[in-house]
């Protein structure tokens, strides 16, 4: 009994804090319940002056907290201030950031990043038994076995997980871990290229590199290896993954027909259509925006009067671009808070060299998921972003109070 009286508001929290990294990539609801659970305990928690104060001084919230003021703040001058402020309302997802950064205790922080690559697991077995038609699921299919999220979403969870358990083999001495985290790596590698989103597909291409510089001494080793295997698995996804050759190939004719014929549909012509008329209405409203709006009959109207080749984008409900559309929203100075919480997110000092390298990798995912999804404002990503930079931000903190 004298056990249970001595556990903390805060021993709770890390606790849940677990149950929620184990949660979020396989539960909507568990995500909503445990990020509102969680911070209304953290309202209430030890020590709560000396939290607030080290909120004051980490550059990574302060960064977050500008970037949803300055949303609120363009209602003022938006044509939808009541859809702008439903649009702002997912950024209460982002509140588990000061939960985790100023309470998370460090035995729990490598629990946490466990946690959340069992729930990874269990989506994977999910989507594996999918694919090869065992159950049926409400959402996804044997062409595109994404469980628990759309495909762009869950492509970029994919590739982050992947090339996390990639710089855990480089990082693990023990051999038959390094065994277990390579096998790990092949199947969740497998598995995003099961899959149709060529966000994490590209978000891999790229940071599988940084991965190698990370952990590699020598830089030309770890470029000549990294494209070795990087080459090994996109020619075997090509001839193994009808999913992966059929998305390839739609790129490449996509392209032809961008170059050729000026046509942006498709998937990739239309985010690139998206990108030519968003930078129009940002340069009418460069400084500011034209503010958070919830609909895109900004765009509709721009196309409709100047790009009619491009009607076929018109029906689509974002710029698939979190910089264009934080251009178009915000502005310069929108675009510039954005930019800031990842830079501020690099600049933390992490002494731990495996949290430093998962830092990069993290960022470097996001940001490159980030050109063709508004990662941002989703309910999943969002939730992985708050995750990982409250982990970070924890670490941070743990360092420096040792």
């Amino acid at each position: 009994m004298n056990k249970f009286k001595n556990i903390t508001i805060n021993n709770y929290i890390n606790y849940l804090f677990v149950l929620y990294a184990f949660l979020l990539p396989i539960s909507r609801g568990g995500i909503s319940i445990l990020t509102a659970l969680l911070f209304v305990l953290w309202l209430f928690s030890n020590d709560f002056s000396k939290k607030i104060e080290f909120i004051k001084s980490n550059s990574v919230i302060l960064y977050f907290l500008a970037f949803v003021g300055f949303s609120l703040l363009s209602l003022f001058w938006s044509d939808d201030a009541s859809g702008g402020l439903a649009y702002i309302r997912k950024y209460w997802y982002f509140l588990i950031i000061l939960v985790i950064a100023t309470t998370v205790q460090k035995k729990f922080i490598e629990y946490g990043v466990s946690a959340f690559l069992a729930g990874m697991l269990i989506s994977e077995l999910v989507s594996y038994s999918i694919f090869f038609e065992l159950i049926e699921w409400k959402h996804g299919s044997p062409s595109d076995p994404t469980p628990f999220m759309n495909h762009l979403q869950y492509s970029m969870f994919l590739a982050f997980t992947s090339l996390l358990l990639l710089n855990r083999f480089f990082h693990e001495e023990r051999t038959r871990w390094k065994i277990f985290y390579f096998l790990y790596f092949l199947t969740v590698t497998s598995n995003l290229f099961l899959n149709g989103g060529r966000t994490g597909h590209l978000a891999f291409a790229v940071t599988i590199f940084v991965v190698g510089f990370l952990n590699i001494k020598n830089k030309f080793l770890a470029f000549f290896s990294m494209l070795v295997l990087a080459s090994s698995i996109f020619y075997t996804a090509y001839h193994v993954s009808p999913v992966f050759k059929n998305r390839f190939d739609a790129s490449v004719v996509e392209s032809q027909n961008i170059i050729q014929d000026g046509a942006f549909c498709g998937s990739f012509g239309s985010r690139l259509g998206l990108c030519i008329v968003g930078s129009e209405i940002f340069l009418d409203n460069p400084i500011i925006g034209s503010g958070v709006i919830k609909s895109m009959d900004e765009m509709r109207k721009r196309v409709k009067e100047s790009h009619p080749d491009k009607n076929c984008i018109s029906h689509l409900p974002s710029y698939h671009n979190i910089y264009v559309q934080s251009a178009v929203h915000l502005g310069v100075i929108g675009l510039f808070l954005y930019l800031m919480i990842f830079y501020s997110i690099l600049k933390l000092k992490i002494q731990d060299k495996y949290y430093f390298k998962m830092m990069i990798i993290f960022v470097s995912v996001y940001s490159v998921s980030s050109l063709a999804e508004t990662m941002f404002h989703e309910q999943f990503s969002a939730a992985l972003l708050a995750l990982f930079t409250g982990i970070f931000i924890a670490q941070n903190r743990i360092e420096n109070e040792a």
